[in-house]
């Protein structure tokens, strides 16, 4: 499997079984003040560092501690919107760039390497009701690695509801062993950021944003 945690420092490290994020946020975006990424019990994983929001089109995400793991800048020369993903705080080098795929008929979204041609891992399913998988792609075949929606197959009935009443943008990161968790909750974030563009273009032109 692909794997870009290498690059990645100070993250929580390769989920080492079933792990269940929980991403909360009190805004229409994944990078509002109030954003974080909690384990079921509570314990902050990761975070958007509000301090640095004010950066264009910059994001930094930050673990428990208060530590840089990766960063994302929008990439403004682009067919269609990219982001850019790095390592640490650090925007010169990027590691991988995060777009959507072309001439699709549905939706869908590319990690590409930094120098590759082909994507290593694939997003697909309704971005737009945060419900898609994330697949890694080896040799060809695709293998899910995580699924990210409203409902987890590992919450009780009662904590799913009481999630759903006290917050409307709350939804379930459910990882496979082995995943990269900081490079996850990194590409979670960027494709909020894609289909967020897209939204507002089908609103200011009066159309519909694909879903």
């Amino acid at each position: 499997m692909a794997q870009i945690g290498g690059n990645l420092p100070y993250g929580a490290g390769h989920a080492t079984g079933p792990v269940v994020l929980k991403a909360k946020e009190k805004t229409m975006s994944l990078t509002g003040d109030d954003f974080s990424i909690t384990g079921e019990d509570g314990t902050v994983w990761f975070k958007v560092d509000a301090k640095l929001l004010s950066m264009r089109e910059k994001r930094v995400l930050v673990d428990g501690a208060g530590r840089p793991v990766a960063a994302l800048q929008k990439k403004l020369i682009s067919l269609k919107p990219a982001w850019q993903l790095f390592r640490g705080a650090d925007f010169q080098q990027p590691v991988a760039t995060i777009k959507q795929k072309l001439l699709t008929l549905k939706p869908s979204v590319g990690v590409f390497l930094e120098g590759q041609e082909e994507a290593a891992f694939k997003c697909k399913g309704n971005f737009l009701a945060k419900k898609f998988e994330v697949l890694a792609v080896t040799g060809g075949q695709e293998t899910a690695i995580a699924k990210i929606g409203k409902e987890s197959r590992f919450s009780s009935a009662g904590a799913f509801a009481k999630a759903m009443l006290t917050d409307s943008h709350t939804y379930f990161i459910e990882a496979q062993p082995g995943t990269d968790l900081a490079f996850l909750a990194a590409l979670c974030i960027a494709v909020d950021e894609l289909f967020r563009d897209q939204e507002k273009k089908a609103a200011s032109s009066g159309g519909t944003a694909c879903k």
